[in-house]
């Protein structure tokens, strides 16, 4: 018996000097540890594997836009993985991006890393290079590793992978971010996520409240009018006048199955500000139309009528130029003469579809069109079909939008383009 007592006893003097030396742990900062060994002046990251670059736009925890060599590059961060605040929305993802976007924004440094030493590679999209992101908010600072500090703060869960390079570092911070509980791993709710039912509105208060929405679940009732690539164009008439709103879809599989051109929707999703404009994100859809009698089911976009219609709004130049017509909403204008193109100086394979700026006159007045890529039966739009007898069009229909203050009407498909 006194055998046992003394096993008993062992096995808790143990354990508590466990949770005491637990207790005592002290934090360490892996980030200001973690030093940058590889030189990286005069050097250029698409090219050498490393480099400076200047910020050209935040996207969210784990994205980022870079200028390196005079031409803007994407980097997905590596060895991290934030929680989602674009096209899906989730806890502590608004702050994550927060986080993030504050740093590259103060950085005075900036310099990027292939994750392998070698020249970059691209992720499983195939637009994203794959990139450690090294700043510094002084010149007499050191340079941190960005992606590490997401880690150690919490904001994401590690993704290093064996072999990995800092891999020690990020798994050690990866613990002790465990072991406080931080962000990502907390036990609190994010106060920055909506985890309602959404509040109930029409379109008209949901643009005219944007501002104090932001970040809020809302519903209400819309027409899907036109789909641009991850982005569909919904609208609605209140009080008789048109209002229309932008929803980003991502890379969803499934909200395409429901935002078709045509379909009277029920959207459910946060009110969210991008590049200076707001547009609905995080929205989900089910094929097999969730059950009404789930808590969760007004959490979901709904198809109400698929034979629904909204017949574009037939405008002038002028009405477009001095404001009459809300932005985001589908229009046609007619007798449109195309004189000028522009096209980014990268544009220059006919092989591939391409994003122009059309500068045209209609009704003496100027008007710009903007034109998506677009593609017609596999075959690239491009600037000549907008030349010569194709230059005269009688009608053109898109959605009014507006870029640098001058209102624009974007193409999205040929078939809203009647030339003469």
């Amino acid at each position: 018996m006194k055998s046992i007592n003394k096993i008993i006893c062992a096995f808790v003097l143990v354990f508590s000097l466990l949770v005491l030396a637990s207790c005592g742990e002290k934090d360490v900062d892996y980030v200001a540890n973690l030093k940058l060994e590889t030189p990286y002046e005069n050097k250029e990251f698409v090219k050498d594997g490393i480099g400076k670059v200047e910020l050209y736009q935040t996207v969210d925890g784990d994205t980022a836009w870079f200028t390196s060599g005079g031409v803007p590059i994407k980097i997905r961060f590596v060895s991290v993985d934030t929680p989602e605040s674009t096209g899906q929305i989730e806890p502590w993802g608004k702050a994550a991006s927060k986080f993030t976007g504050d740093i590259l924004e103060k950085a005075t440094t900036l310099v990027l890393e292939s994750h392998n030493g070698e020249k970059p590679s691209l992720d499983t999209t195939g637009t994203r290079y794959l990139a450690f992101i090294w700043y510094r908010l002084d010149e007499t600072s050191d340079l941190r590793n960005l992606n590490l500090e997401i880690v150690q703060e919490g904001f994401s869960t590690s993704k290093v992978t064996e072999r990995s390079k800092y891999q020690t570092e990020f798994n050690s911070a990866t613990t002790q971010a465990l072991r406080k509980k931080l962000h990502v791993y907390s036990s609190k709710k994010d106060p920055d996520f909506d985890d309602s039912n959404g509040k109930e509105l029409n379109i008209k208060q949901v643009i005219e409240q944007a501002k104090d929405l932001l970040g809020s679940r809302v519903n209400f009732e819309a027409i899907v009018t036109r789909k641009d690539g991850n982005y569909a164009y919904v609208e609605n008439v209140v009080e008789n006048v048109r209002y229309g709103v932008l929803v980003y879809l991502g890379f969803s599989s499934t909200l395409p199955q429901a935002f078709k051109p045509g379909y009277k929707l029920r959207v459910h999703g946060f009110v969210q500000e991008y590049n200076g404009q707001y547009q609905i994100s995080g929205c989900s859809y089910d094929l097999f139309e969730y059950g009404s009698t789930s808590p969760d089911y007004t959490k979901f976009v709904r198809v109400l009528d698929k034979n629904a219609s909204l017949e574009p709004t037939v405008v002038t130049a002028k009405d477009l130029n001095t404001g009459k017509v809300n932005l985001k909403t589908l229009v046609t204008i007619k007798d449109v003469v195309v004189n000028d193109i522009y096209m980014n100086d990268t544009m220059v394979d006919d092989g591939f579809a391409k994003e122009m700026t059309l500068t045209c006159k209609s009704g003496g007045e100027t008007v710009q069109v903007r034109v998506s890529e677009i593609y017609v039966n596999g075959v690239p739009v491009t600037e000549k079909d907008f030349r010569g007898a194709k230059s005269n069009i009688d009608s053109l229909t898109g959605i009014l939008d507006i870029y640098n203050d001058t209102y624009q009407i974007r193409l999205v498909s040929m078939t809203d383009v009647v030339y003469k």
